[in-house]
């Protein structure tokens, strides 16, 4: 656990949602305390989505952009507080042990992660630094959104001191999804490396090599559905709700000449966090898809089953072949859209059109006399 979470394993600490204690008194306050932070983020959305704007006004659509991220930052906190509640992390990392000992050649610089740690941290600033920049503008301005009306200034600070907290947990949060996956992603990916080299060698058809793959393959496929219970409910709605602030960042585009423009700047800044922040939540899934994939590809081009006589041999064969295929190891988006390659590039054509769909709206709406 230390190992794979590095810093992260005392950081979660100071989320407030931290529910690991061991002892019953303990875990009672501190669940007690996440639930009470839980539900204060969720009001905090509908005070954050309250906007006296006319649809497609600039007032509507600043809400939006920055009121259905904030329904990301609740499920971030739900997420870490059911994560640590059922000690899901050790629970993993138990099952990546145990997977380690089924390498057929042991590599010590693939369990590091180090890297992964120190890059969550480093990319953590800008998304610090997207969440404050528009909050600190409008406090100096009297206003929560800029296009809102002047608030008062207890509201206003409190505001800016919940915006840092959600910056600290949807970090936190994200670190623990990406360091999950960065472990699959690896373990997959080295599976699939010492397939091929036993294939090339034209060793698998030894009953006593394909019966150890077939093994590792079985455990390995278990981790990543363990994972995926926990997982998904972080997979399942934070992409959407940072998609909807996608296609309202879009649409805000078309008010340039409205804002000043160090304001605009702000918002195409945050406009480009929420894409960068979608893309780290998605881009381990789908590679974790495509080694998959790519194991599959190995065990079904292979011409030493096709005449091989042993029939425990192929029996075993088919039975890594067929496991991928019965076995969903995807993640899915609202249990509707599952997270692959194919899926990711079509979202991220269709939904900025969204946007580009409403500016045109916008425009037929006033060029015919309306208003926003």
């Amino acid at each position: 656990m230390a190992e794979l979470l590095g810093p992260f394993r005392f950081l979660v600490k100071f989320t407030l949602l931290d529910c690991s204690a061991k002892s019953k008194c303990l875990k009672f306050f501190t669940c007690l305390l996440s639930v009470v932070i839980v539900v204060l983020l969720f009001a905090r959305v509908g005070l954050l989505m309250e906007t006296k704007g006319n649809s497609l006004s600039f007032a509507w659509a600043e809400s939006n952009f920055f009121g259905f991220p904030a329904i990301f930052a609740a499920v971030a906190a739900l997420c870490i507080f059911g994560w640590t509640k059922n000690g899901f992390i050790l629970k993993f990392t138990k099952k990546l042990g145990k997977v380690r000992m089924l390498r057929v050649e042991s590599n010590s610089r693939m369990d590091s992660y180090r890297m992964v740690q120190v890059l969550s941290l480093i990319f953590s600033i800008p998304w610090l630094a997207a969440m404050m920049s528009w909050i600190v503008y409008n406090y100096t301005h009297g206003k929560i959104f800029y296009g809102g009306e002047e608030t008062n200034i207890i509201f206003r600070v409190l505001l800016l001191i919940s915006n840092f907290y959600i910056w600290y947990i949807s970090t936190i949060c994200l670190a623990h999804y990406m360091l999950v996956f960065s472990a699959l992603n690896r373990e997959v990916h080295y599976f699939n490396q010492e397939l091929k080299k036993v294939k090339e060698e034209r060793l698998l058809k030894n009953i006593g090599v394909l019966e150890k793959f077939d093994f590792r393959q079985n455990e390995i496929l278990e981790m990543i559905l363990t994972a995926n219970e926990s997982l998904s409910i972080f997979g399942c709605f934070a992409p959407l709700f940072l998609f909807y602030g996608l296609v309202n960042g879009v649409y805000l585009t078309s008010f340039m000449s409205s804002v000043p423009l160090f304001y605009f700047v702000i918002l195409m800044f945050n406009l480009a966090a929420i894409i960068f922040y979608n893309l780290c939540i998605l881009f381990p899934t789908c590679a974790l898809q495509e080694h998959l994939t790519a194991t599959s590809k190995i065990l079904i081009n292979n011409d030493e089953f096709e005449v091989s006589k042993d029939p425990i041999v192929y029996q075993t064969y088919r039975v890594m072949v067929d496991r991928f295929q019965k076995v969903d190891t995807r993640i899915s988006v609202i249990a509707a859209f599952p997270i692959t390659r194919g899926v990711l590039a079509a979202a991220l054509f269709i939904l900025p059109n969204l946007g580009f769909l409403l500016v045109m709206a916008k425009k037929v709406l006033i060029a015919n006399g309306g208003h926003v």
